[in-house]
């Protein structure tokens, strides 16, 4: 499987917050928090995957960057596209369905916890062909 590393994470976090990547790559607590995240959806405790499928491991992904918080600004835009990402990356195609609106609220509900990781993952899901 074709994985996020913190380099890549960190172009995206420049991309959309204009911070440069190579500053935010200098900042321990900053790698540190993405590392972490970007290896939660990856665990294999006693060799077997925690989180099987890659629609699964987008959607912890986009969650644990979301609660680690890494970055001073731009978090729920930068896991949303990390999540995409991850799953371009390996073969498929994000095509959403719902409307901007509606990903933008599921990203918020997502980082406020009103949901979980389960039912985050199902609803990626649908936008993923």
């Amino acid at each position: 499987m074709h994985v996020i590393d913190v380099s890549d994470c960190l172009v995206l976090a420049e991309a959309v917050t204009g911070l440069d990547a190579t500053a935010l790559g200098r900042t321990p607590h900053i790698v540190a928090r993405v590392e972490s995240a970007l290896a939660a959806p990856f665990v294999e405790p006693g060799g077997v995957e925690a989180y099987p499928g890659l629609v699964l491991k987008a959607a912890v992904l986009c969650s644990r960057l979301l609660r680690n918080h890494p970055l001073p600004d731009g978090n729920k835009r930068v896991a949303y596209l990390c999540m995409i990402e991850l799953i371009r990356r390996n073969d498929r195609e994000w095509r959403p369905v719902a409307s901007v609106m509606d990903r933008a609220r599921m990203v918020e509900r997502l980082a406020a916890r009103e949901i979980d990781e389960p039912t985050f993952a199902a609803w990626v899901e649908q936008q993923v062909v």
